[in-house]
């Protein structure tokens, strides 16, 4: 299976009845299909439903600035959220919900086989380690095992944390510190995998 056939299976998705309802359309995700480095947030907002790209309104643009502030463009990286449908309001999404899209996500990592998942915010860190606590957890490198792979996982701020804040300059530099971690994780893995080719 690709991931395009998957995003095929899930592009009129009715688990989540309450969700159907609320979302103009599925919020797949947006990159490159075969990245070491998969973003995993939370849930699509109102700018990501309406143009179906994960990550295109104002968070978008932060995430994409500290990307770049570490060399890595969002074209080599794969971006989607824990649950794939905006919830109503741009509330929290319930447990149902994001058990309802537990599958999907597994499945994607599964297909993509990512080196790094960095899990935005606490949704998504909570999904991927069974942890929250975003600034207790944030920057910090973890060591999950899927499918007898072993994949880091790095949590980060999550940049709508940022704008609510008023533009804080003090939890930008938490997130720039977050995201020079994860290309430490990355160089890291590129040169083991360059070992193993000895």
């Amino acid at each position: 299976m690709s991931l395009e056939l998957l995003k095929q299976q899930y592009v009129n998705c009715s688990r989540c009845p309450e969700l159907c309802k609320s979302r103009t359309q599925v919020v797949f995700g947006e990159g490159n299909s075969s990245a070491d480095v998969l973003l995993l947030g939370e849930a699509p907002g109102a700018t990501e439903d309406q143009e179906g790209i994960p990550f295109c309104g104002m968070s978008g643009k932060v995430l994409t600035e500290l990307l770049q502030s570490v060399g890595i463009s969002r074209e080599e990286v794969f971006i989607t959220n824990t649950i794939l449908c905006r919830p109503p309001a741009n509330r929290n999404p319930t447990p149902e919900e994001v058990e309802n899209c537990r599958g999907r996500l597994d499945k994607l990592i599964e297909l993509m086989n990512p080196k790094v998942i960095v899990t935005i915010g606490n949704f998504a860190t909570g999904r991927i380690l069974s942890k929250t606590g975003i600034k207790s957890l944030r920057g910090r490198i973890f060591s999950i095992n899927i499918g007898g792979r072993e994949i880091k996982v790095v949590p980060v701020i999550h940049p709508a944390n940022y704008l609510y804040s008023g533009r804080n300059p003090e939890i930008l530099k938490q997130m720039k510190a977050d995201f020079e971690a994860i290309a430490r994780v990355i160089n890291e893995q590129g040169q083991q995998k360059s070992l193993s080719e000895y």
